[in-house]
């Protein structure tokens, strides 16, 4: 997906320290050259941008609230495989943490819970 970016700037030094800040972020495939305003007071810089590719897979490992939820496991769960579990957080909430089938069957079994 491509994006147009309109930068308006005093002069080209000033366009070109925002063209090189935006190319930090994101992916600049096109700018058109400088051009001066209608109005006189500086110029305007157009450049079509790209968002980088992502790798969700590894934005999903990376976050901690993907982790079982047992105690003693702190494995990553793959969301297809993961159970939603009732948990109560350190600062005393709840939320739905991701539990492993097999950790989330041995917890029952210490805890002698049935269907």
């Amino acid at each position: 997906m491509t994006i147009e970016v309109r930068i308006v700037a005093g002069d080209v030094d000033q366009a070109d320290a925002a063209a090189l800040a935006i190319g930090r972020v994101l992916t600049v495939t096109r700018e058109s050259p400088p051009r001066p305003r209608r109005s006189g007071d500086g110029i305007t810089v157009y450049l079509d941008v790209e968002l980088p590719p992502v790798d969700l897979d590894a934005l999903d490992r990376a976050d901690p609230a993907n982790r079982c939820g047992r105690a003693g496991c702190g494995q990553y769960v793959p969301l297809d495989d993961a159970l939603p579990v009732p948990t109560v957080d350190d600062d005393g909430g709840v939320r739905y943490a991701r539990w492993h089938p097999a950790c989330l069957r041995a917890e029952q079994r210490d805890r002698r819970l049935t269907r």
